[in-house]
């Protein structure tokens, strides 16, 4: 079954359509989510969000064979919605003390890489959320800058643009991070675009 004719059963709310669609794209799905979110207890809630988000929305699809893009943007945006309020909530948060918020551990990779990636999200979370997804996905995912643009649903020179403060930002505060000053460029020297 071609996108196109996933989309169009969909639609029609054919019996499977909702499983097939799930099989074919919650890898990317999960990527994506995980991509922006980081290593979040939430991003399983947040898959199965922008499951039910799409199969209430495919009518909206304009175009049948734009499936794949259209729900990585409804994955992002979904994200994106969910990093701004997780700011509100945290503040909500602060006003209580801090053994009261209890802590969860997310499965890594090796002690390194973890450290790294908690590092990372930490100096990421500092970031509006239209830079902080722009800057996942170009750089933590290795999307071109075409398909940062086409996921996101905005201009290319936007998306310059949210990666321009994003960078300078992020290897700001990279710098004074022990661990990630080693990964950082030299200031003012060939910080990546």
């Amino acid at each position: 079954m071609t996108d196109a004719e996933l989309a169009e059963a969909l639609k029609r709310g054919e019996p499977g359509a909702s499983e097939v669609l799930y099989e074919r794209y919650g890898p990317y799905v999960e990527r994506l989510v995980v991509r922006a979110m980081g290593l979040d207890p939430e991003v399983p809630d947040l898959i199965n969000e922008v499951f039910a988000r799409a199969l209430e929305g495919v009518r909206g699809l304009r175009q049948s064979s734009a499936l794949k893009g259209w729900i990585g943007s409804v994955a992002l945006f979904t994200a994106r919605r969910f990093l701004r309020s997780r700011r509100t909530r945290r503040r909500w948060v602060s006003a209580f003390s801090l053994d009261q918020v209890p802590e969860t551990a997310a499965a890594v990779a090796s002690p390194e890489v973890s450290q790294t990636l908690v590092r990372t999200y930490a100096v990421l979370d500092a970031l509006p959320a239209d830079e902080r997804i722009a800057f996942a996905l170009r750089f933590v995912d290795g999307m071109e800058l075409h398909e940062v643009a086409q996921v996101t649903r905005v201009s290319l020179a936007t998306v310059k643009r949210r990666l321009v403060r994003a960078q300078r930002i992020f290897w700001d505060r990279a710098r004074q991070d022990p661990i990630l000053r080693e990964h950082a460029p030299v200031s003012g020297e060939g910080e990546p675009t």
